[in-house]
Formats: structure tokens, C-alpha cells, sequence
């Protein structure tokens, strides 16, 4: 990639716990995880691209949206280098059953499929796997 992505994505949580993506990065042999979010498309705002994203991806409405941070991201996955600005928001499902469920089956743009599963802090800390994007972690479970 020899461009800056401009990204979003959005963290869900629900009594102490928040909601992280798991994902591989295969030439690394690395684990680990990250919020739901995807691309912004040109001419689109970022709040716009995640409500799209979360549409697309986990079939679910949102709501509440709230800014909490824009991360510079620099990194590289399947050996090829990346850059991304990425725009960190919080919101609620819309859905109250979503909170119930252990795993929540996501889909990506490419048809890649994913599993999200709510975490603790203490389980976060056990696993002891990278979460993405750096800086992440600090927002995790601010208030």
C-alpha cells in the first residue's frame, strides 16, 4: 500500500466489557485483536462509515455515536506496509440482544469472515494478545 487509508472504527461496551474482532496476520504468525470498523469511502464522513460498517459487516443499527479520538496507525500485515488514519467513535446497538450474545459473526468487505467476542479488561490482560490499532488500548475502557 503506498497510500493513507482513512479508517474508522467503533468500540462497543456493556458492563465492563468491550467488544474486539479477532484476527490473524498469517506472515507473522500473530493472533490478535481489534474494534469493528473498515474504510471511509470518499466523500463519506467518518460517522456515516461507521454506522455503513457495522451495517454491512454484523447487520446491526446503532446509535449514540460518540468521537473519541483520531490515531495515526503505521504497521505492516502480510509483510506489506500500511498507514492509516483511523477515527476511534463509541456507540449502543440499537439491538439490546446483541449485548446477550458470547460471539457475534461478523463478514468483511472482501467476504473474509470473523468472530467478535466480548472481553474484560482481566481476560484482555490474560490473553495477553496484541490489540490494533496502536493506541487503542488506552480507549478501551475509558468512560
Amino acid at each position: 500500500m503506498s497510500h493513507i487509508r482513512a479508517k474508522v472504527i467503533c468500540l462497543f461496551r456493556h458492563q465492563e466489557q468491550v467488544l474486539l474482532a479477532q484476527a490473524y496476520d498469517p506472515t507473522k504468525n500473530e493472533h490478535y485483536l481489534m474494534p469493528i470498523g473498515g474504510g471511509i469511502e470518499f466523500g463519506e464522513r467518518a460517522a456515516d462509515s461507521i454506522r455503513r460498517e457495522v451495517q454491512e459487516e454484523i447487520q446491526q443499527e446503532i446509535t449514540q455515536l460518540k468521537y473519541l479520538d483520531v490515531l495515526e496507525n503505521i504497521f505492516t500485515f502480510d509483510g506489506k506496509a500500511g498507514h492509516e488514519i483511523v477515527f476511534v467513535y463509541s456507540a449502543v446497538f440499537i439491538d439490546q440482544r446483541m449485548y446477550a450474545q458470547a460471539m457475534i459473526k461478523g463478514i468483511e468487505s472482501n467476504g473474509d469472515e470473523y468472530q467478535a467476542t466480548w472481553y474484560t479488561q482481566a481476560q484482555l490482560t490474560q490473553l495477553n494478545l496484541p490489540i490494533y490499532p496502536l493506541g487503542i488500548e488506552a480507549l478501551l475502557f475509558q468512560s
